[in-house]
């Protein structure tokens, strides 16, 4: 339990770096991000797989950047899908961000209110697709980014919106 703590407290020192350039690089789109919320979803989607008698997994800077990332890049660009702008793949974007990654799964949400990151899982659960995703053995690692951006561009209209990602891998 020590050793996750300090995991955490070193993943929120890196991924604050990583919120602070991406905050910089969207002020324009008044995008910022919330790196406390993300730790919170991210215990509950272990607490979900433990209660399903799955082992918990590891997050891991290169999949948190690659979820921060992509909730950055729809938020700025007002879009809603697990390519890239660019057209790339998810696969494409985690292999980027992770390496040698043999399959990755993500699960992808928004909404327009704020909701609690139990809600977030619960509606994962909900759906067969997600539910598979999230509930998968193969995963070892993950990450999540969540970014909250004031006026959705692009398909939200001008709304305020939260943007969530959760990228799933296993390596060879």
């Amino acid at each position: 339990m020590l050793a996750l703590a300090l995991f955490i407290a070193v993943l929120s020192l890196t991924q604050g770096g990583v919120a602070n350039s991406q905050t910089r690089a969207a002020k324009k789109s008044s995008v910022t991000s919330m790196t406390r919320y993300e730790k919170r979803l991210a215990a509950t989607i272990d607490a979900t797989r433990k209660r399903h008698g799955l082992c918990t997994l590891r997050l891991v800077p290169g999949l948190m950047r690659s979820a921060g990332k992509h909730s950055l890049q729809m938020a700025v660009k007002g879009y809603f899908a697990h390519s890239s702008a660019n057209g790339a793949s998810f696969l494409t974007r985690v292999k980027s961000f992770y390496g040698d990654t043999v399959a990755a799964g993500e699960n992808l949400f928004w909404t327009e209110p704020r909701v609690k990151p139990h809600e977030i899982v619960e509606r994962w659960l909900a759906s067969p697709e997600h539910r598979a995703v999230l509930l998968s053995r193969r995963w070892r690692v993950f990450g999540v980014g969540v970014v909250r951006s004031a006026h959705g561009a692009g398909i939200f209209r001008g709304r305020t919106v939260m943007l969530v990602t959760a990228d799933f891998a296993v390596k060879r």
